[in-house]
């Protein structure tokens, strides 16, 4: 990317702005989430000109390399901070980040994680500059409280009291309030609140999808996921389109994310059952050797003993090289996991890296799915054709495989609406935790381009072949 593209501006003023307001200080520490939020706070209204966490956690070591880090806090309540690094004492952020600090420890004092839900203090100024000063600063520290309490309850695990607190927070709005919210600058606000609510409400219902979960409480989980959207639509049933509008689009993508997570969760629990079979894995490791060995792969452009001899070929095999990395961790009491881990890692160096922009992401993700999904379909007919005595065991694995791919793609597009991401990628985590962070960018849609007809129809071959779609995950198809 050069030099002076709005990214690279924008990057380099962040730089500064860490530079100017912390200092190398041996023996000092400063809570990861109280910078991140000063820097929130310190951005223009737009959100377009933010970055993620992520983001900014590789840009505050472009300042200060070698920077370590601590998990501090009481047991139960542990946060990780910066360690080596001071605020400088004239920063005109010392007061708010004293603030901050008091709050955390009168917090901890009463053994009470409060999560890390950020307050937009900078876009609420802009908007008293055009709006009653009083009317907004109520308006917005009404909305704060509500989800704050919205999430006091679902780390309680009182899913049921929800709806009452959604339907008494909209019945008790005055006119003039509704008014307010309904501009589309005040409401892009509110807006923005809603992203870190669900987002947060997702990672205390399920952080991780590969955690064991009891049946009861990933059945509440879905079920909640399906109530709080209806609670909703139906507490916003005589407001304006627009709100509407918004509110809706922001519970929907809760409701698919968390959708998404149990499905694979349900997979992933009966799959570790079956790793834990030293018969069943050895069967089936057996026969994707022999369907591999005997040639009754035949994918088009490609065969599996085909090795990456220059990049033009690349592209082709990189399913084939997941298949086979895959295979060669298959053994008796393999953890799931590392199974995926696997998956992860190679789309994260053939897919995700090499993207320079979301088009291109779309586009390569496309493409390996397509190729990925065709793939493991090829082996499903040749052990079924073939009477392979792992019919079912790989039935479960495909399944778990395809959708797993669909959702670290669909989970990127959602995550990653600004263009900062092309940058800080590069040296991400596996993208098995992609899903994870506390906060979500603004979802990618775009105009559907033009799709040829060999490639339509393998979009409606794969989209009968796995639960999420293509057409669920690049909805330009």
């Amino acid at each position: 990317m050069a030099e002076d593209s709005p990214t690279s501006v924008l990057h380099l003023s962040i730089i500064r702005w860490i530079a100017d307001n912390f200092y190398l200080c041996e023996g000092c520490t400063v809570p990861r989430w109280i910078l991140y939020e000063l820097y929130m706070e310190s951005c223009s209204p737009n959100s377009k000109y933010q970055v993620n966490s992520a983001t900014f956690g590789k840009l505050i070591r472009l300042v200060f390399p070698g920077l370590g880090t601590r998990r501090l806090g009481k047991r139960g309540s542990t946060r990780y901070h910066y360690s080596g690094i001071s605020i400088r004492e004239n920063s005109s952020f010392y007061a708010r980040y004293c603030c901050l600090l008091s709050e955390k420890t009168e917090q901890e004092r009463f053994q009470y994680p409060w999560p890390e839900f950020s307050k937009f203090y900078l876009w609420e100024q802009e908007l008293e500059k055009k709006y009653p000063y009083e009317m907004v600063v109520l308006l917005a520290n009404e909305y704060y409280s509500h989800c704050q309490d919205i999430l006091r309850m679902v780390r309680k695990k009182e899913l049921d009291k929800v709806k009452d607190c959604i339907m008494s927070f909209w019945r008790s709005l005055q006119p003039e309030k509704v008014a307010l919210m309904s501009l589309p600058d005040v409401c892009q606000l509110f807006k923005s609140y809603d992203r870190q609510l669900f987002k947060e409400i997702e990672n205390i219902l399920l952080h991780d999808f590969l955690e064991e979960v009891p049946v009861h409480q990933m059945t509440s989980i879905r079920s909640f996921s399906e109530n709080i959207e209806l609670w909703l639509l139906n507490a916003l049933a005589e407001f304006p389109s627009l709100l509407q509008t918004s509110k809706s689009k922001e519970v929907a993508l809760f409701k698919k994310r968390l959708g998404r997570k149990t499905d694979l969760s349900n997979v992933a629990k009966t799959m570790r059952t079956v790793l834990n079979s030293n018969s069943r894995v050895t069967v089936l490791r057996s026969d994707l050797h022999a369907v591999i060995s005997r040639g009754f792969l035949d994918v088009p452009g490609s065969h599996f003993q085909t090795k990456l001899r220059n990049p033009e070929e690349l592209q082709n095999d990189i399913g084939l090289k997941c298949l086979n990395d895959l295979i060669s961790l298959l053994a008796p009491s393999t953890d799931v996991r590392l199974l995926l881990n696997s998956v992860s890692s190679n789309l994260q160096a053939f897919v995700i890296q090499p993207s320079r922009n979301k088009e291109e992401f779309r586009k390569l993700a496309s493409d390996f799915q397509l190729r990925w999904n065709f793939l493991l379909s090829t082996i499903s007919k040749a052990i079924t054709l073939h009477y392979a005595e792992s019919f079912g065991t790989w039935h479960l694995l495909n399944l778990l495989l395809t959708d797993f791919v669909a959702h670290i793609f669909l989970s990127y597009i959602e995550e990653e609406g600004d263009e900062s991401f092309w940058i800080a990628k590069q040296n991400d985590s596996p993208i098995l935790w992609v899903y994870e962070p506390s906060h979500l960018e603004t979802y990618v849609a775009e105009e559907q381009p033009q799709v040829s007809t060999p490639q339509k129809a393998l979009i409606m071959l794969m989209q009968s072949q796995n639960n999420f779609g293509l057409s669920n995950i690049f909805p330009e198809f």
